[in-house]
């Protein structure tokens, strides 16, 4: 874009929000925010709900404004909406703020939709305006600094670097020198240092902003005869009258593969009891790899793409078979499916859930994809038929705004009224397409940063925003709604593309494990509508509105993808099994790269119905494991420490001598310790 001098100073005149940016720099924050505030409505008009609520007007990503709105309109009202965020940090009201932050996101998206073909998530697409360029980036490095001042170190890194791999490869015309200095790579540096969450900073964790996180505490699990049931992942993972069962999976990336079926019961914890595995062969099912369990009925529902779906009765312990059918209509065969949606029977690494007498089932992959599709089916667990709703079976030459775009290994979930089926994340396996020669292959997967609600009535998509203190973007989560609470968990995961840096090795590795734990509110269908003038800009009046808040907890299970929480729902405990690690990206000891788990753990939140009572935060501050590593009780560091050889068994860690002789008087106070005779 060549501009003439003075044709610059025409299109900077439309640019109101540098009124503000002029008061704010004045440190005249009222000022600005009212500056701020009169040129959005200038833009949006003066009925438009800003920022969107979820379910409102604007309440999507995606909507008929922002979609056809003028470039520098565009980048005017993102100017606002950073503004108005910065204003209200100054007031301390971080929620605000970043729904503020969140806007920038939405409006950014918004270019997607102008485009003459759609375009997939993983092309970075963007107009030919530095001062969209500077505006977006503003919005990320903004949003990064929130993060850390939340503890929420893996969001905090992967604003940063988008801020930053964003504007690599456009034009010398974008890389101004105050874009440049927002993205500030030596941020980034110290950032992707970090773990997520940092180790050697969690039991130092306070509870800042309870509007945007809550106390939690993980608690390995004592079984009393844990032998029999191997560590593995790609399991499958459900709980049923608190009672969890674990079925098949892999130990390694090379084997063993699992067809064993096993529950515990979660109130004796005695033991592991074996079940009868899975009867059908290999040969005929493939490898019980990434497979759902769900529940219906007593029940426990098994699809694996074939067109028997198997069940394992949980009164009787034994396995049946439903036969199911399907006809599709002329819509479904433009969209690729043929007499039987999945080619070859094959389906893994889908999201599947129950919804009333229907089994919903999005996305994974089959015999002739390995990317990735965005097939989504119900079946009527009434008469046993199969119907279309929405995407295709490959994924085509161009994109579907109307619906998610083509993924493996979501988060999913259903809300409190049954109405909405949710869909998180995932990723579209570019790599393992490119290994096959499939269409849209590239050299790395592609994480998908949104979330999605279906509406089971209307039967329509919406792409969802991101309200609140909110997880990075990652794959193979471990992702489960509590129905007690009324809350969603997730915890763990991975992203490919979001790099690790370990200073000790000097190296730079190009995933990020996670060890996190967040919780959703979802919204509330009988809240009534936000009551928020149109006239003010405030917007922490979030009753009865969805949000994402950080769970803080002093130690945690290990860095790990694959895992399954599930919950209890007689008790409305929550409970964590399973996963993988490749230690070469978290490193803890040499002598192996990877490691799957076998391990239990419950978490408590601080929330009515979380179970925190009992919970001592002092002593888990110095007691924790922190992933791979332990803490030492005198200094609280961090690393493979030598546990204490009294008769506490094991209670505490040391880092060396001098720790041990300084923390021992109190070590022996707390934990009733002594020498061993």
């Amino acid at each position: 874009m060549d501009l003439s001098a003075i044709e610059r100073l025409m299109l900077d005149a439309r640019m109101t929000c540098r009124e503000g940016d002029t008061l704010f720099k004045a440190g005249k924050y009222a000022e600005a925010m009212a500056s701020y505030w009169n040129s959005a409505l200038k833009v949006v008009g003066p009925d438009y709900r800003i920022p969107g609520v979820p379910g409102g007007v604007g309440g999507g990503v995606r909507t008929e404004l922002y979609s056809s709105m003028d470039p520098w309109e565009r980048a005017n009202l993102m100017g606002c909406c950073a503004g108005l965020a910065k204003c209200l940090l100054k007031e301390g009201d971080t929620e605000s703020a970043l729904a503020w932050l969140e806007e920038i996101n939405a409006l950014y998206k918004g270019t997607y939709f102008t485009t003459e073909k759609p375009l997939y998530d993983w092309i970075d697409f963007g107009l030919d305006l530095p001062e969209l360029t500077y505006r977006r980036v503003v919005g990320l490095a903004t949003s990064s600094d929130v993060f850390v001042s939340l503890s929420n170190t893996g969001a905090a890194t992967h604003r940063r670097w988008v801020a930053n791999t964003s504007i690599v490869n456009l034009p010398a015309h974008h890389k101004t020198s105050r874009t440049l200095a927002e993205a500030n790579k030596d941020k980034v540096a110290e950032l992707t240092q970090l773990r997520h969450p940092d180790p050697n900073s969690t039991n130092r964790l306070e509870l800042k902003n309870p509007d945007l996180q809550v106390q939690g505490s993980w608690a390995k699990l004592p079984v009393k005869s844990p032998a029999r049931v191997l560590a593995r992942f790609a399991f499958a993972s459900f709980t049923w009258k608190s009672r969890l069962y674990v079925a098949g999976g892999q130990q390694d990336s090379l084997g063993p593969f699992y067809r064993d079926f096993w529950y515990l019961d979660l109130e004796k914890l005695d033991a592991w009891r074996p079940l009868p595995g899975y009867p059908i062969p290999q040969s005929s099912s493939g490898a019980f790899l990434n497979w759902s369990m769900v529940v219906y009925n007593n029940k426990a529902l098994l699809f694996t793409g074939r067109r028997q779906m198997d069940y394992f009765d949980l009164v009787t312990e034994k396995w049946g078979t439903i036969d199911t059918t399907y006809t599709p209509t002329r819509a479904d065969e433009k969209a690729g499916v043929g007499k039987w949606p999945w080619p070859g029977q094959r389906l893994s690494d889908s999201a599947q859930q129950i919804v009333g007498d229907k089994l919903l089932v999005f996305g994974g992959v089959h015999r002739d994809t390995n990317i990735g599709c965005n097939l989504f089916m119900e079946l009527d667990l009434k008469t046993n038929v199969w119907r279309r709703l929405t995407g295709h079976v490959m994924p085509p030459p161009d994109n579907d705004y109307s619906c998610p775009g083509p993924r493996k290994n979501p988060g999913s979930w259903v809300g409190k009224d049954k109405n909405r089926f949710y869909l998180l994340f995932g990723q579209c396996d570019r790599q393992g397409a490119s290994l096959r020669k499939e269409p849209h292959g590239a050299s790395s997967a592609y994480p998908y940063e949104d979330m999605w609600s279906w509406d089971v009535r209307e039967e329509k998509w919406r792409r969802e925003r991101f309200p609140g203190n909110s997880p990075c973007p990652r794959t193979e989560l471990a992702c489960a709604y509590n129905e007690k609470l009324g809350k969603v968990f997730i915890f763990g995961g991975y992203n490919p593309c979001l790099p690790t840096l370990v200073l000790s090795k000097r190296q730079q590795f190009e995933f990020s494990y996670f060890a996190d734990t967040f919780m959703y509110t979802p919204p509330d269908p009988a809240a009534p509508p936000s009551e928020r003038p149109l006239t003010s800009p405030v917007v922490a009046d979030s009753s009865g509105q969805p949000k994402w808040k950080q769970v803080l907890t002093r130690g945690f299970p290990t860095y790990r993808c694959q895992a399954r929480l599930s919950c209890d729902p007689e008790t409305g405990k929550t409970y964590l099994f399973g996963g993988f690690t490749n230690t070469d990206y978290v490193p803890s000891r040499g002598d192996y790269i990877s490691r799957s788990f076998g391990d239990v753990w419950q978490l408590k939140v601080n929330e009515p119905g979380g179970y925190f009572e009992g919970v001592d935060l002092e002593e888990e501050a110095r007691t924790a494991k922190a992933g791979p590593w332990q803490r030492c009780f005198n200094c609280g560091d961090v690393g493979s420490w030598k546990k204490c050889g009294g008769i506490c068994n094991g209670r505490a860690f040391f880092c060396n001598l001098e720790c041990q002789k300084e923390g021992w008087k109190e070590h022996k106070r707390m934990h009733k310790c002594g020498k061993k005779t």
